[in-house]
């Protein structure tokens, strides 16, 4: 039963996006307990509608009679509606002739639950009209969901496995003002997350200002990583202008000189890193350490001396070790040497399962989904692809150091994908430049007739669904075969450039 004198309202983890014929529902922040974190999805604009009635300060009883007056239904078909929102413990889905609609857990809880969450956007029922309904695209139709700023792409360090265009020099960088304009415009056509990544976010002028703004808005980046010691000057900067989110400090060993060789760093690197450990250990920011496993550091004498000094740490949140993968700005041959063989990862592994057990005290998450990967075996097209879905000219909007938009942070300055120029147009605009939407429709007339996608009987299905992953295409192919099938489609052709593990 329904408690009638309770206020509920609209988790205030969740937001509504009107995007022109569907509304997004999505989630920002919070934890397992409060929401289901990095929740999106597609929305009839009817249930939105029914959702803003809870976005007001009152009862239960207040709110009834006005849903019953807005969709013309008696009180019991509207709580019955209503209840199946409350504290629901698990995601549900109602069906639709479009196909199911998915809403997350806990939609709808009570006021005094939110604490110090609690918000009430007073949100109009009337402001979720649309005309043809579209539950189906992928692509947003009003703007990104997320935005990556690449501060700068210069580094601290000069890792031979590296996949960032490091080389590239951007003559006129973006300036900081231009950054907090689209970072309010962001802000207002309602993106989940705006990304700062390197290089070295830390080596921009004004990462300081840059991230403020960005906590202030509620939109701050879920981690930031670094390979820069970790100072008190940064530790303090960063505790005092509230982020919440993770630093993920980059490390692959602590030996000497494995660093100095895979990644070219300075005598005395390894021990100042591993103070700036302790120093974030000792402070209230959330921390991650990152590595990546190459020829150089797959060895269990030196992960097992990285665990040794990890264990001294108490707050560390986890240690992730992810064998590295392919880059598109490194030669194969001399990218070659760095790839482990997927035995040698897989010993490495399970030489690790046992010191895990013993002395760990933090989760360790051993990236074996990168080995797993299944290469020229997939029929059906590119939404059978398995793992991450491609966000690239969906959700996601890439802006490099000098304003220039591409639509993957691992293609950088590739002519063929910069899809505008924010320096000099909006957010909104660039989405929906020329470019952006050419490449988003692209017909078989745009596909080179080698390219076995050119007479594939899936091309309208595989294309339409927009998963195949631009940047192992090339990796796999190289640059002027961009239009070849993907490496995990069944019908690509054998990879140039193996992305898999021998």
């Amino acid at each position: 039963m329904i408690n009638l004198d309770k206020v509920y309202l609209l988790n205030p983890h969740y937001h509504l996006r009107h995007d022109i014929h569907r509304v997004v529902l999505f989630s920002r922040g919070g934890t397992d307990q409060d929401c289901s974190r990095n929740w999106q999805t597609f929305i009839h604009p009817l249930q939105a509608a029914l959702l803003s009635f809870f976005t007001h300060n009152r009862t239960i009883r207040e709110t009834l009679p006005l849903l019953c007056d807005y969709f013309c239904k008696s009180p019991r078909t509207i709580e019955k509606w209503v209840a199946e929102f409350i504290e629901n413990p698990q995601p549900i889905y109602t069906n639709s002739q479009q196909g199911r609609i998915y809403f997350p857990k806990r939609v709808l809880i009570e006021a005094e639950k939110a604490e110090g969450n609690l918000r009430f956007d007073r949100l109009d029922a009337d402001s979720f009209i649309w005309k043809k309904l579209d539950l189906k695209t992928r692509r947003l139709y009003t703007g990104p969901a997320i935005v990556t700023f690449m501060l700068t792409n210069r580094c601290i360090t000069h890792c031979r496995y590296c996949y960032a265009d490091t080389s590239t020099i951007a003559d006129t960088p973006l300036p900081t003002g231009r950054i907090m304009e689209l970072i309010d415009e962001a802000a207002q056509i309602q993106v989940r997350q705006v990304n700062l990544i390197g290089g070295e976010v830390f080596l921009h002028k004004d990462w300081q200002s840059v991230l403020k703004k960005l906590v202030e808005l509620d939109i701050a980046p879920e981690y930031i990583s670094t390979k820069m010691p970790m100072n008190s000057k940064r530790i303090a900067a960063l505790t005092d202008i509230g982020y919440r989110g993770t630093i993920q400090v980059s490390l692959d060993a602590c030996d000497e000189i494995v660093l100095q060789t895979s990644i070219g760093t300075r005598k005395g690197y390894t021990e100042a890193v591993l103070e700036g450990l302790q120093m974030l250990d000792e402070s209230s920011l959330d921390y991650q350490v990152s590595s990546v496993l190459t020829t150089y550091n797959c060895d269990i004498g030196v992960l097992a001396r990285m665990l040794q000094k990890l264990t001294t740490l108490k707050r560390i949140r986890d240690w992730r070790i992810v064998p590295v993968s392919n880059s598109i700005t490194k030669e194969i041959n001399e990218f070659i040497c760095l790839k482990p063989k997927q035995e040698q990862i897989a010993t490495l592994f399970k030489q690790m399962r046992p010191l895990m057990a013993q002395h760990s005290s933090f989760p360790i998450i051993l990236g074996e989904e990168t080995m797993n990967k299944q290469f020229g075996k997939t029929e059906g097209g590119s939404c059978n692809f398995s793992g991450s879905e491609c966000s690239a000219l969906t959700t996601h909007l890439f802006i490099l150091p000098d304003g220039q938009a591409t639509i993957c942070e691992q293609l950088y300055w590739n002519p063929h994908f910069i899809i505008g120029d924010v320096g000099r147009n909006s957010l909104k605009e660039v989405w929906n430049s020329q470019r952006a939407l050419q490449l988003y429709n692209l017909t078989r007339s745009d596909i080179s007739t080698r390219s076995q996608c050119h007479k594939c009987a899936l091309f309208d299905s595989c294309f339409g669904y927009q998963n195949r992953c631009w940047s192992d295409i090339i990796k796999a192919y190289e640059a002027d075969c961009w239009d070849f099938p993907d490496p995990r489609c069944k019908f690509a052709p054998e990879m140039k450039n193996r992305l898999d593990y021998e």
